[in-house]
């Protein structure tokens, strides 16, 4: 299979934007723990905690955003790429995958956002329960909070997965992101968080590394490439 310049661009694209979404996401998820290591009773309490240090949780939040930024055309790279070989896990995974990266952005957006703005106009949390219990009660924000976790799990490890079975990567890649992301969901406090950064990071970096080395689909055997058939 030819290699064209616009297909080896689009990977080195989407290798660097795995890589430094990968980092990114690792880091915003470090920072937020290791800055506000004790987990809210009530959602009203994030402008509490917002309003403790005003200043870290504005920084996290950019992190993030720009972990966003990053990851939603890494996603989008990586499904392209894994298209040519395994076009139903493409199809599947990159589809949730970005779904649940498109309402992980809105959450972001309406709790860290939102949060950080309360905080700096000296709102306190108790004059901001009757709307986080009214938000967090909204069928939609539900909705899309499921499709956020959901999505963003099953669909990033369908196009690792999908990945390793198209030999892009080696097994690892998707098993240290399988941890990760099952870690993160299940475990609490700082130790732990710590471990899904690097997990997630490591996970990453593999993905990375594999779009950027991949040469194609392999031909099948007995098929005569152009350059043989015309020989």
């Amino acid at each position: 299979m030819n290699d064209s310049t616009g297909g080896r661009t689009g990977r080195r694209l989407t290798a660097g934007a795995l890589l430094g979404g990968g980092v990114v996401y690792g880091v915003a998820n470090a920072f937020y723990w290791v800055m506000f290591p004790d987990d809210v009773a009530e959602t009203a309490g994030n402008v509490a905690v917002a309003a403790g240090n005003l200043g870290a949780w504005r920084v996290e939040t950019i992190l993030f955003a720009l972990a966003h930024l990053l990851l939603l055309p890494a996603t989008l790279g990586l499904a392209a790429t894994l298209h040519r070989g395994k076009p139903v896990a493409a199809t599947i995974g990159g589809a949730m995958a970005l779904l649940g990266l498109y309402f992980s952005t809105v959450h972001l957006w309406q709790y860290n956002a939102f949060f950080g703005a309360l905080a700096g106009g000296g709102v306190a949390a108790d004059a901001a329960r009757p709307v986080t219990t009214a938000i967090d009660g909204d069928p939609f924000v539900m909705a899309s909070f499921a499709v956020w976790l959901l999505g963003w799990l099953v669909g990033l490890l369908v196009l690792a997965f999908g990945a390793w079975r198209a030999r892009l990567v080696a097994l690892w890649v998707p098993l240290l992101l399988t941890a990760g992301q099952v870690l993160d969901l299940v475990g609490t406090g700082v130790p732990v968080k710590l471990t899904v950064s690097v997990l997630m990071v490591a996970g990453f970096v593999g993905l990375a590394v594999g779009v950027a080395r991949w040469r194609g689909v392999e031909a099948p055997a007995g098929t005569a490439t152009p350059a043989t058939a015309a020989a």
